[in-house]
Formats: C-alpha cells, sequence, structure tokens
C-alpha cells in the first residue's frame, strides 16, 4: 500500500508543472484553435455575397423583370452572404504588425525556431493572424489578472523579435493598457515567487524569463517582454527603465519600505 502512494504521489508531481496554478492563474494558458486564418473571412464572404447580388439584380433588371432558377438563388443567398461578411467583419481583428529591429526576417526566423519555445511560437501565431470575437491575447491576459472587472483587456498593439544579450530569442509585446495601470503589471511579476508571469508563459517550468517596461505614460502603453533564459540567467522579474539598465521588481510595499528607509538616511545627519 505505502508502494502504491509512493507511485501516485509521483505521478501527481510529474503532472503537477502543466497544470500549476498560482492565484487562478494555469502555467502555460494559451488559446488553441483548429485552424489558423491567414487571410480575412470577412472580406471574401462579403465580397462575394456582393457580387452574388449585384449579377442578381442586374440579370434581373437587364431581363426586364424576368426571373430564372439562378437569379432567384442568386438572391436567396447573397444578402445572408453579404450580412454575414460584413458582421465578420464588424468582429475581426486584423494581425498584429511585427518587426524584428537590428535583425532581418530570416534571421530571425532561423532563432525563433532553434531558440524560441512552443509557448512563444503560439503566442506569434496567433496575434499575426486574423481573429475574430476575442481580443489578441485575451484569454491569457484575464488570467494573469491585468483585466480589472468588467473591463476590457489590455489591446496587442505590436510585437517585435530580438537576440538577447546572451544569444536567447525575446519575444517582446506593447500593449494599450488605459484599464490597467504601470504599478498592476508590476504587482503580477512581482513577489517572492519572483518569475511568475515568466512561468505562466514557460509552462511552468524555468524555461522563460519576463521583464515589463513603461513605454509612455500619456498614451498608456506598456511593453512586456519573454526571453528563453540561457545558461547563467535568473528568472527573476525585471522593469527594464528608461537608461537601458535593468532592476529587480519589488511589490508595491517593499517600494514604499525602501523609499522610506531611504528618507530617513537622507534626514540623519
Amino acid at each position: 500500500a505505502a508502494a502504491a502512494t509512493a507511485r501516485r504521489g509521483a505521478a501527481l508531481r510529474a503532472r503537477r508543472p502543466l497544470m500549476q496554478k498560482e492565484d487562478g492563474v494555469r502555467a502555460g494558458l494559451v488559446t488553441e484553435v483548429p485552424f489558423e486564418v491567414r487571410f480575412s473571412i470577412g472580406n471574401v464572404i462579403s465580397v462575394s455575397g456582393f457580387v452574388l447580388l449585384a449579377y442578381s439584380l442586374g440579370s434581373f433588371l437587364l431581363k426586364n423583370g424576368q426571373s430564372d432558377l439562378v437569379q432567384t438563388l442568386g438572391f436567396v443567398y447573397a444578402i445572408p452572404a453579404l450580412v454575414g461578411g460584413l458582421a465578420l467583419k464588424y468582429a475581426e481583428l486584423p494581425p498584429v504588425p511585427l518587426t524584428q529591429p537590428g535583425s532581418s526576417a530570416a534571421e530571425m526566423e532561423a532563432l525563433r525556431e532553434s531558440k524560441g519555445t512552443k509557448i512563444q511560437k503560439k503566442i506569434l501565431s496567433d496575434a499575426t493572424r486574423f481573429t475574430y470575437g476575442d481580443a489578441h491575447m485575451e484569454e491569457p491576459l484575464r488570467a494573469l489578472k491585468l483585466a480589472p472587472k468588467g473591463q476590457g483587456v489590455p489591446v496587442l498593439q505590436s510585437l517585435s523579435e530580438s537576440r538577447t544579450p546572451a544569444g536567447g530569442y525575446a519575444l517582446s509585446m506593447v500593449f494599450y493598457a488605459p484599464n490597467t495601470p504601470y504599478r498592476v503589471w508590476k504587482d503580477r511579476m512581482a513577489g517572492s515567487d519572483g518569475g511568475r508571469i515568466a512561468r505562466f508563459f514557460g509552462d511552468g517550468k524555468k524555461s522563460l524569463r519576463a521583464w515589463v517596461r513603461l513605454v509612455s505614460v500619456k498614451e498608456r502603453t506598456v511593453e512586456l517582454t519573454i526571453a528563453t533564459l540561457e545558461e547563467g540567467e535568473e528568472d527573476t522579474a525585471l522593469e527594464l527603465l528608461k537608461d537601458g539598465s535593468f532592476a529587480p521588481i519589488l511589490t508595491a510595499a517593499a517600494e514604499e519600505e525602501a523609499a522610506e528607509a531611504a528618507a530617513k538616511a537622507a534626514a540623519s545627519p
């Protein structure tokens, strides 16, 4: 019985990284889709419906109001197709622009294939295709509690790929976040577990590291980067400062304590 219990415990521990939960966050959560669409379905259906409707209507007028089976079927199918296509177009989100600053697309593709994780590749693939209904990365952002209750999630505006100083692959995402203060982004990365977001996108394993950067206060944009964890690197969550340096992310309480300590030190003779 003891041996059976030990085996069950080992099996549960082996499965735990894939089902790990941290405050309602499941590691490696990325929306699965049955197939990917690299063209606008809304455009195809609405244009097809318009062409069919125009043909049917033109043929009907040219024949002085005489209709045949083709024209009748054209009217029957053209209007629903046109309306449905326009509805899809209304719910359509175009692909997010992708850049590779300082490198060619071929170089970044090779680095992505050799170094990038499955989750990084899936994020890039999902964000660079047409999406209908949900916003880009809506499910992960909600799971990470980066969207206030009753408010929309941050809007993914752009992606960029780069090579880290250690030779790793980095994927940076710029979000328009009018409802999510920068402090919330830092709090979701700070704490005793340090690399919460990195582990979330890393299947619960220490395969990624993450850092955040405040792009613009006025435009309310934030950049989140997830990079492969190379030998000798730590998965501690970092903030990329304006001068290009990195600083460990502290909780709001820890920052207040540090500020008070600095103020006392400055006030002491």
